[in-house]
């Protein structure tokens, strides 16, 4: 890995690239703070394990077991490491970091502070060195102080929602609620990978955007940005009849057809995307990781995709069926007729609104604020 000498700034954001959910908090974070240096980690054995670990069976629970411990041993920080240290050691800003790893690894030479924003808190996810780590609640800031965090380092931000997404909720919620009352019929339901793309999840979303089509609903697909498992994915949707492939800057109709599959180059392309036509979304299939803030936050119901993989999605999906705001995806082949009777009954709107103004969803803002705030009138130094 080569990575530039720090520059002599404030600020600097290093990105594991690990997944789609520790990225995408930090983009969101960042597009809140402006233009600030950005580097991006090539972490190879992270990123393969990440895979592994997603395929389902013995691999995930081996993951799972080793992601839910406490803090990552010598070993692994230095298998990790590739330089990062000597980089960094005695830089004098911020190290913006988006993975607990990333954060455990540099903590101990520089002034660290650690976007988490999952709802979840794993024993891993607590780095006592970290200058500030950022939590959407206190129930999760409570969590990591629990397992060794200093209660001045840990502060609660709200949920960590794109903040494009922030910018249009409200006129989405009022137009979701109004089309989830009857008698309305026909529904748009997101379908969303994960950035791992396990088997089990893809399986299942095929069959359940199939049986969305079979109820006569329409069904647009976010696939990501992964041409291979993009092209995979769109073959499978094919079996179910006519698919529409659409640019990420297209804005979707209820009446343009039943199918759509949104290629993304980037993930930036994908959020602006999502949020352009996130209004159209009546609800939406996800994994439990970084969109239940969506569940939880923005009114838009969820069904979860299973099994549960990995240390955070257990606890997040917990958290948002607690709120009834989230439902298991047990049967996808048949989920687009239990859509239809959850819309008959109502209960798709009751989850909508149980999802809407409970939590606040500025947490990227909240964030850029803290940081700004914390060493505007500070000099670069280590004593903070």
């Amino acid at each position: 890995m080569t990575l530039p000498t720090p520059p002599d700034s404030k600020f600097i954001a290093v990105c594991s690239e690990v997944g789609r959910g520790h990225p995408q908090y930090l983009d969101s974070c960042l597009k809140e703070l402006g233009s600030i240096p950005r580097y991006q980690v090539a972490w190879w054995l992270p990123q393969a394990a990440y895979r592994l670990g997603a395929q389902g069976g013995i691999a995930s629970a081996l993951y799972s077991r080793l992601r839910g411990t406490g803090r990552p041993s010598r070993l692994q920080l230095a298998l990790l490491d590739e330089g990062l240290r000597r980089r960094f050691r005695g830089y004098q800003g911020v190290v913006l970091v988006d993975h607990p790893l990333l954060a455990h690894l540099l903590a101990p030479v520089c002034r660290v502070a650690y976007v988490h924003g999952e709802v979840a808190a794993p024993p891993v996810c607590a780095v006592p060195s970290a200058w500030r780590t950022f939590a959407p609640m206190e129930t999760t800031r409570q969590k990591l102080l629990a397992v060794g965090c200093q209660p001045s380092a840990v502060l609660v931000t709200g949920l960590l929602v794109e903040p494009a997404l922030v910018a249009a909720a409200e006129s989405a919620f009022a137009a979701r609620l109004a089309r989830l009352s009857p008698p309305a019929t026909r529904l748009t339901v997101g379908l969303f990978t994960s950035g791992a793309y396990p088997k089990p999840h893809m399986d299942a979303l095929a069959a359940a955007a199939g049986s969305v089509l079979a109820a006569g609903h329409q069904a647009v697909v976010f696939p990501g940005i992964d041409k291979k498992r993009v092209e995979r994915l769109g073959m499978r949707l094919a079996e179910f009849g006519l698919v529409s492939l659409c640019s990420a800057s297209k804005v979707i109709s209820p009446a343009d057809g039943p199918c759509f599959l949104v290629m993304s180059e980037t993930r930036p392309a994908e959020t602006s995307c999502t949020a352009l036509n996130f209004g159209l979304l009546d609800v939406m299939v996800a994994a439990a990781h970084e969109r239940t803030n969506w569940a939880v936050g923005l009114g838009l119901p969820m069904f979860a995709l299973l099994p549960h993989i990995g240390p955070f999605a257990q606890e997040n999906y917990d958290f948002a069926s607690g709120q009834d705001a989230c439902l298991p995806l047990e049967d996808p082949a048949r989920f687009g007729r239990m859509l239809t009777d959850l819309h008959h009954s109502g209960r798709l709107a009751e989850m909508s609104r149980a999802g809407w103004g409970r939590l606040p969803i500025t947490g990227a803002k909240v964030t850029a604020e803290s940081l700004l705030a914390a060493l505007q009138p500070l000099p670069l130094n280590h004593d903070l």
